[in-house]
């Protein structure tokens, strides 16, 4: 006997997620350890990246932002 009605099956929300968007979470933790580490024991880089700026803003800062909105 059919059913007339059926009912769809609800989708796995990490189905249509990558590998970033699954771990997001573990990634930023380790972007946020590192940079704390590459402060702490390579302290030229962040001040060699705080050096490029063009009318107040940071021009890695807004580099990685484009991208974060182009990806």
């Amino acid at each position: 006997m059919s059913n007339a009605n059926p009912t769809p099956e609800t989708p796995d929300p990490a189905e249509g997620m990558g590998i970033f968007g699954r771990y997001l979470t573990l990634w930023v933790i380790i972007a946020i350890v590192v940079g704390v580490a590459l402060g702490q024991f390579a302290p030229a880089i962040p001040e060699t990246l705080a050096s490029f700026e063009y009318a107040q803003v940071s021009i890695p800062v807004a580099i990685l932002i484009w991208a974060m909105i182009f990806r």
